[in-house]
């Protein structure tokens, strides 16, 4: 029996000002659609740290990606600029967001993708485990 294909769905990242509530509730309402398991809390934090670097520091119009297969959630950003994501150490002025996204994963990282990045976490989907 051949294994499921992964669910997936995107989303283009608007504007920072309103952008981020869009891709939160994309991600909200992708994930209970999906009944997977995964703490949609803290997969909301991690896209709205992805989100928020890419719009802050990326290039081009960045692109939210979720799927879902194999037991796991991957949420994806997809920017142009090919810069690695840089973890600063979290202090007053901010630094907290990678350490976040760290903590909150299974595994989390970068990599080029085009000619720009893609910035990738991992979270447990138990439910999509049993599916597959």
């Amino acid at each position: 029996m051949e294994a499921p294909a992964p669910l997936i769905a995107e989303c283009a990242l608007p504007d920072l000002a309103g952008g981020l509530a869009v891709v939160r509730r994309f991600a909200r309402l992708t994930l209970l659609a999906w009944a997977c398991g995964t703490p949609v809390d803290d997969a909301l934090l991690i896209v709205t740290e992805l989100a928020t670097n890419a719009l802050r520091h990326g290039a081009g119009r960045p692109v939210l990606r979720l799927s879902m297969g194999a037991g796991h959630v991957r949420i994806e950003v997809f920017d142009d600029d090919p810069a690695p994501p840089v973890r600063r150490p979290p202090g007053a002025d901010g630094g907290w967001g990678l350490a976040l996204v760290e903590r909150l994963s299974l595994a989390w990282g970068s990599a080029r993708h085009g000619r720009g990045k893609v910035v990738w976490s991992a979270l447990s989907a138990p439910s999509a485990e049993l599916a597959s």
